[in-house]
């Protein structure tokens, strides 16, 4: 293909993802005009794969720096637009060529676009324990550039990156953040970083990445620190500093520390992002605790309520998931139960199966709560 006509290039850099990669590589195949992989030292069958689909190869010695080996990508392709994945990432479903270019075409004032992922556990279940936005696609100048050696990020040399959000029929399955390998990839993260640190190289959005280093090898005091420390920062992420309040919450109940004390963090979070529903559902979930179910019940509602009509802003990324909602449900059920209101709490009850029913407690204890009072659905 001419160098002119090369619209879109994909790249990867990868290390022992013979079972990852064409998956991903098929779901962007037909919409890419190149594939650029990068293998870091792969002692698999990953260099293999990649060969079967015809991509261009490159090896590159690997240095305990991420953004390196990106950048060594991006050199090597020639396309107008980078589509740089993950080998864990994929599109759901093939990504259409016609439609991706026809969106970059209308993105002509936009440096950088933000695809959304849906993190999920496995690609069979496709359960989403939260959704982020994640910059995927860029523009290939020499002036975009990835910077970090860990949780790296495009960098622009001069002024600030245009960003635009994509719609979300170009979403991004995502598998890296799963439970079974993210203790894993926390602790390799966490040495990368100490390192990095060490010599020197300091950025308060350290404290963002120490938080989920800290948090997914259940160091949960020092993933606290780091939390507030972040948000003290006042740095910024795409998709918002959310996050760092569910990590809050998170630790000081994996700590277990008063909800009193949690209270003033959840009320925050509110105030910072007043469309989300999950905070609404942390602060009624607190004073719960507390025994302030009045309050507690007006505000769970509210969660269901803002959760239910989808009015939040989509840039924001977000936890509340129907597993959430279903939680929230029959916490409501539970309270409606004890002020004696069995007719709103079989409502409620229902709702939650209706919401989810992958959660085998929350599914008993509505099922047990509808047996108990020969309720039939």
């Amino acid at each position: 293909m001419e160098m002119n006509n090369i619209r879109l290039s994909a790249c990867y850099i990868v290390r022992n993802e013979e079972k990852n990669l064409p998956i991903s590589l098929n779901s962007v195949k037909q919409a890419v005009d190149e594939i650029i992989v990068v293998d870091t030292g792969s002692t698999d069958n990953t260099k293999a794969v990649a060969q079967n689909y015809g991509v261009k190869l490159y090896d590159y010695h690997w240095q305990n720096d991420f953004s390196a080996p990106r950048n060594y990508a991006i050199e090597q392709a020639q396309g107008e637009w980078i589509l740089f994945l993950d080998a864990d990432e994929t599109f759901p479903t093939p990504l259409d060529k016609d439609r991706i270019l026809s969106y970059l075409d209308s993105m002509q004032d936009k440096e950088m676009i933000l695809l959304t992922r849906h993190n999920i556990d496995n690609l069979d279940q496709q359960r989403i324990f939260y959704k982020d936005w994640s910059p995927r696609i860029f523009r290939n100048r020499h002036d975009l550039r990835y910077q970090g050696r860990v949780h790296e990020y495009v960098s622009k040399s001069n002024g600030d990156l245009q960003v635009g959000y994509a719609p979300m029929e170009f979403y991004l399955l995502h598998t890296g953040y799963a439970e079974s390998i993210s203790a894993d990839k926390c602790q390799r993260n966490l040495q990368i970083l100490k390192q990095a640190i060490d010599e020197g190289a300091w950025e308060p959005v350290y404290d963002y990445y120490l938080t989920d280093c800290y948090y997914g090898i259940q160091n949960y005091e020092a993933a606290l620190q780091h939390a507030i420390a972040y948000l003290k920062s006042g740095t910024f992420i795409y998709g918002g500093n959310g996050r760092s309040y569910r990590m809050i919450l998170e630790c000081m109940r994996a700590l277990g520390m008063p909800d009193a004390e949690m209270l003033p963090w959840a009320e925050k979070a509110c105030q910072a992002y007043p469309d989300l529903p999950e905070f609404y559902a942390e602060c009624g979930m607190v004073l719960c605790g507390m025994g302030k179910l009045s309050e507690a019940r007006a505000l769970l509602q509210e969660s269901l309520q803002r959760y239910d009509e989808g009015t939040a802003d989509f840039r924001h990324e977000t936890y509340f998931s129907p597993e959430v909602a279903a939680k929230v449900a029959a916490r409501l059920g539970e309270i409606a139960e004890l002020y004696g209101n069995k007719k709103e709490a079989a409502g409620w009850f229902v709702q939650a199966l209706d919401y989810c029913q992958t959660n085998d407690r929350i599914v008993a204890k509505a099922r047990n709560f509808l047996q108990k009072n020969k309720i039939i659905i």
